[in-house]
């Protein structure tokens, strides 16, 4: 019979370490590792790991971790990673109301007074809701009064987020391989964001060298001294990013033709070149994906190879494939609000492609405000707040962090049909935030019209189908 035991309370480079030797021996896990020690583990790293290049090994040591007041803008970005398991808290299950935000260094008074404004029309909407779901909504006589307290609030902060400054501090808890966090330690670094920057360097410090939170030690230790320790930014990163920018403005010099912007456009993979180098240009522009692609296709083979050259003559030997070259079988354009995107962004089992924030994305409006007769003009608070950001002195680069979740954004997400399907058949659910919810529709449809035999196996809830009391 299977003999088969947990294993707790080995440090990550230990367990490491004898996983790694484990393969390599026929002694029991648990004998393997009551004879390593910190320092042995840190020697065999520095061997296996660095010198040799045994990068698997890392993938062997798991750390847990905790990244607490940063923005939501910070936040977007310390999340955006493949092979990554976590939690940020969540705007359905607490109130936001005057939370405290980032402020760039030498911010001007401008900034707090947009934040503020921000937060005021943050408490009015999530009053107003509440009170207007109550009325349309009474306490079924079955459902406990805490229950239903609880539930129309989760409610009411739904249509709330969407006033939510991008300032706003968040906390993230996070579990990754060594590998993923050395990872992306260094994509963080490369930002061009300096809050971004120095909560990397925070993670690479929290490690590296800082004693590591624990129940159970005496005297804990960091956890990753050996395999974290030359995370750094990446210069290749940022020279692409740079190189890419160049690109576009010489390709796309001329605005592609008037047209309106679509929730959801769904493109099928073709040629991996041209979908490749659409999806590099995509992610350094505001340009939609369709009419990048259709500007390549009219380019001759031999000037795309070039272009693949350029993007790539500057990757040395530990820097990995760009993702832009990460293609799958649908290529869906996406346009909604940040407080949407932030949902769609947990998703793993995809590529993704996102667009810088655009302050001339504007925001979208809550259905629900329509829907339930809220009290509120929406339209022209947003409207005002958004003529005051445009006229205001705060610096053009930090203007994002003044942002609401309602701010739209494009980004483009790249995955097979089982992953399309999981996708809309989750996020379509009633319970599930309306927002996402008509993404997730528009998903299906795009797809019902292009392929239908795949889509009548995808079980998805109409918009219609909704229980105000489920969540």
């Amino acid at each position: 019979m299977a003999k088969v035991y947990a294993v707790a309370n080995v440090p990550p480079e230990v367990s490491a370490y004898g996983m790694a030797k484990y393969s390599r021996s026929s002694s029991p896990l648990c004998d393997t590792l009551k004879e390593i020690s910190q320092d042995r583990a840190a020697n065999f790293l520095d061997t296996f790991y660095f010198s040799y290049g045994h990068a698997s090994i890392a993938d062997l040591a798991h750390i847990v971790l905790a990244i607490e007041d940063i923005s939501l803008l910070a936040a977007m970005t310390v999340v955006d990673e493949p092979l990554w398991d976590g939690q940020e808290r969540s705007t359905r299950y607490q109130n936001f109301v005057q939370a405290p935000y980032y402020r760039p260094v030498g911010a001007p008074a401008e900034f707090d007074q947009s934040c503020g404004q921000l937060f005021d029309f943050y408490g009015e909407l999530l009053q107003a809701s509440l009170e207007a779901l109550q009325d349309r909504y009474p306490r079924p006589e079955h459902m406990a009064h805490g229950t239903y307290q609880r539930t129309m609030q989760a409610r009411a902060l739904d249509i709330a987020r969407y006033a939510l400054p991008l300032a706003t501090l968040t906390s993230v808890g996070q579990v990754t391989s060594a590998r993923v966090l050395e990872q992306q330690i260094s994509r963080l670094l490369t930002s061009e964001y300096a809050e971004i920057r120095d909560a990397a360097q925070e993670m690479k410090l929290a490690v590296t060298e800082r004693p590591a939170f624990s129940l159970t030690e005496s005297q804990p230790q960091p956890l990753a001294p050996t395999l974290i320790k030359y995370a750094n930014s990446n210069p290749y990163l940022t020279e692409l990013t740079a190189r890419s920018k160049t690109l576009a403005t010489e390709i796309f010099c001329s605005p592609p033709p008037g047209r309106e912007d679509t929730p959801v456009d769904l493109f099928m993979a073709s040629d991996p070149i041209t979908d490749g180098l659409a999806m590099a240009f995509y992610g350094v522009t505001t340009l939609p994906f369709g009419w990048i692609r259709e500007v390549l296709r009219d380019l001759s083979a031999p000037v795309l190879a070039e272009l693949v050259d350029d993007l790539f003559q500057r990757r040395d030997a530990y820097d990995e494939w760009p993702k832009f070259f990460r293609t799958g079988t649908f290529l869906f354009d996406i346009l909604m609000d940040i407080g949407a995107f932030r949902d769609f962004n947990r998703h793993r089992r995809l590529n993704k492609v996102v667009q810088a924030i655009d302050i001339h994305q504007k925001f979208s409006e809550p259905e629900m405000l329509q829907k339930l007769a809220v009290p509120v003009d929406y339209p022209s608070r947003m409207d005002t707040y958004y003529q005051n950001l445009n006229r205001n002195v705060v610096a053009p680069f930090d203007k994002p962090y003044l942002l609401p979740l309602a701010h739209r954004r494009r980004a483009l997400f790249v995955m097979d049909p089982a992953q399309a399907a999981y996708i809309i058949e989750l996020r379509s659910r009633s319970a599930g935030h309306f927002s996402y919810r008509q993404i997730a529709v528009k998903m299906y449809h795009s797809l019902q019209q292009v392929y239908p035999a795949l889509a009548q196996h995808i079980r998805v809830t109409p918009l219609d189908e909704f229980d105000p009391f489920e969540r």
